[in-house]
């Protein structure tokens, strides 16, 4: 039976999808289109193709690094520290005016350090997991129905496992549809679903929110406004829009992570399934160049954190709550 969640937890499909999303969102501008007339003489100048393919293309690359502190388990006995590593690449190009394409590759290296005792490293015979990389290729297209509606399409392929887990079984699959409309050049909003594949589990079908409201000219609250490697596009943040070069922001989203283990330690754990959700919450600073470079510094806490073990069959093992657990992370990118 698939489940149906919650506006919050439909938010938490994985680490690329809001990075996902969030490409999608970028696909054009969400202000509606203006009327231009345009003209051209015998005499103009032959165009640049260096500049005319950077005109036609638009390439982002990025890259991350976070770490979350060390914390207890509310249950079970036993912390974690974490550190994460993010990367993406993403092309795409406006074939006409009505329709772009793009495909982006997304991953992410994560180190966890388990303590030794507690419930859960129990139930693994041993270290729960180690490294976890997860990496997904999404190809999307977006097409202009009108001055004001937008419609959505990505499919997702995604692979997450430990540094020796089987590929295969490590491989799951899935894809968005949704659709946003323009109410104003300060106002978007739409709506959309969610559909994956899991490990060792039943699809998952998830409502997608998308917002990009301006109530001033310094103000805005959207989905796809944080760093292009960091998953924060399926979250929410609120900002404030210093200057041209800089702003400031506060935003959370519900982080959902499940990835398959290798067959090392014991019997119960090897081919088996790791689980780790929850609720960061930050405030972010970014500065952008006119040349493209963006840099951001986030600093926040994760709440509501549980990690879960289950078995190659998909049978829990055990499950613990994570407690508050603070991060920093610093990011880069660059749009060419």
């Amino acid at each position: 039976m698939q489940k149906l969640a919650t506006a919050a937890t439909a938010m938490a499909t994985a680490m690329a999808t809001a990075a996902i999303m969030a490409s999608a969102a970028h696909a054009g501008d969400t202000d509606p289109p203006a009327n231009t007339t345009t003209t051209a003489t015998n005499t103009a100048p032959a165009a640049d193709p260096v500049a005319a393919a950077k005109k036609d293309f638009d390439f982002v690359l990025a890259g991350g690094y976070a770490h979350f502190f060390a914390t207890d388990f509310d249950t079970g006995g036993g912390d974690v520290a974490v550190d994460r590593v993010f990367s993406s690449i993403s092309i795409g190009r406006a074939e006409s005016e009505t329709y772009r394409w793009d495909i982006s590759l997304t991953s992410e290296g994560a180190y966890y350090s388990f303590g030794t005792s507690g419930s859960l490293a129990a139930a693994a015979g041993g270290r729960p997991w180690h490294n976890v990389g997860s990496m997904v290729l999404s190809p999307g297209a977006t097409f202009q129905l009108d001055q004001r509606w937008r419609l959505i399409t990505r499919v997702l392929l995604q692979e997450a496992g430990e540094d020796e887990a089987s590929f295969s079984d490590s491989f799951t699959y899935g894809g968005v549809l949704a659709a946003t409309y323009s109410f104003s050049r300060e106002f978007t909003l739409g709506a959309g679903v969610l559909a994956v594949s899991q490990l060792e589990d039943d699809a998952l079908v998830v409502p997608q929110i998308i917002i990009d409201w301006r109530p001033s000219k310094e103000f805005r609250l959207s989905n796809f406004a944080g760093p292009e490697a960091f998953p924060g596009g399926a979250g929410l943040e609120a900002i404030w829009e210093i200057s041209e070069s800089y702003e400031a922001a506060i935003g959370a989203r519900y982080t959902y992570r499940r990835f398959r283990l290798d067959d090392t330690g014991s019997a119960a754990r090897a081919g088996g399934v790791g689980y780790d959700t929850g609720l960061p919450m930050w405030l972010r600073v970014t500065a952008r160049g006119k040349s493209g470079w963006r840099a951001d510094l986030v600093g926040g806490l994760q709440l509501m954190g549980e990690m879960r073990l289950y078995d190659a069959s998909g049978h829990e093992l055990d499950a613990v709550d994570v407690q508050p657990a603070p991060f920093i992370g610093v990011f880069f990118s660059y749009r060419f």
